[in-house]
């Protein structure tokens, strides 16, 4: 069975609401959290046998405020055990980056809810730093340390 197929049916077991495309690999959730709404997109790749989740925001950075969220994003992935905040200094995009390497071996239920969760709640945990740079008068160090303070 192919790594999509398994993961379309541990999504759909589990009661999940998803669009998928079969051809390219690629799974979407919208996923509410605690601070925003995320959609999280799932890369299948069955030469590779890995699984990509990558859990966005609707928001961009403006380009003021890029360089400054890139200190953030620093600040915050450095404490990070499993992902990554990535921001595409284009078009001010932000994501939180979860991979998983299954090297011969089909993923579990727990791997594939995981893989999705910790996208999303490790994005809700430093969301609302985010927007307090962004939005407020915090700095990068600042809006770090707050959300470090409320975990």
């Amino acid at each position: 069975m192919s790594l999509f197929r398994v993961l379309y049916e541990i999504l759909s077991q589990n009661g999940w609401e998803f669009d998928f495309d079969n051809k390219n690999g690629i799974i979407k959730l919208e996923i509410s959290g605690i601070n925003t709404d995320f959609h999280a997109f799932l890369f299948v790749d069955e030469e590779q046998e890995s699984l990509l989740c990558n859990t966005h925001i609707d928001q961009k950075i403006p380009p003021s405020k890029r360089l400054e969220v890139c200190d953030y994003m620093s600040r915050v992935n450095y404490e990070l055990v499993n992902g990554n905040f990535e921001m595409d200094m284009d078009n001010g995009e932000i994501r939180y980056r979860t991979f998983l390497d299954l090297a011969d071996a089909r993923p579990s239920q727990d791997q594939v809810l995981n893989i999705v969760w910790n996208g999303v709640l490790g994005f809700d945990t430093y969301y609302p730093g985010l927007m307090k740079l962004v939005y407020g008068d915090y700095s990068a160090e600042e809006a770090a340390a707050f959300c470090s303070d409320e975990t």
